[in-house]
């Protein structure tokens, strides 16, 4: 596994293409610099898979200048945005197609955690905390 990032220049689009049993791993676009007098507007970021367009979130200077994604990639795509200036940044992983084998096994152990989380505790804690 390893970082991967891209940044969409306004007025482009990116196409990505995740190699050869590779995974791409989205997990955020933020808002680059913008000029102040563009602060107030919204940016929209689309995704394109072959012929079908999605948006994939709105992106604000002032009330959410990044979004958090948990989307997974083994084709290429293509990113872009309608931003009139400033650039939008994706980032998250590049895995080998062997690695998402492990998440199973990891998902698992995690539910197992969560099971065993003493959850009455923060339940009669927030209560207290009421009174």
């Amino acid at each position: 596994m390893e970082f991967w990032g891209v940044e969409v220049k306004a007025g482009q689009s990116l196409i990505v293409k995740p190699g050869n049993e590779k995974l791409i791993h989205l997990s955020q676009a933020t808002l680059g610099e913008i000029k102040k007098d563009k602060a107030s507007e919204n940016v929209t970021i689309f995704l394109k898979i072959g012929d079908q367009k999605l948006v994939l979130g709105i992106l604000s200077a002032e009330k959410f200048p990044q979004l958090s994604f948990d989307l997974v990639f083994e084709k290429e795509f293509e990113l872009s945005h309608n931003g009139k200036s400033g650039s939008v940044y994706c980032a998250g992983y590049q895995a080998y197609g062997d690695d998402h084998e492990q998440y199973p096994s990891f998902i698992l152990m995690l539910a197992q955690m969560m099971k065993n989380f003493p959850w009455p505790l923060l339940r009669m804690e927030n209560q207290a905390r009421r009174m």
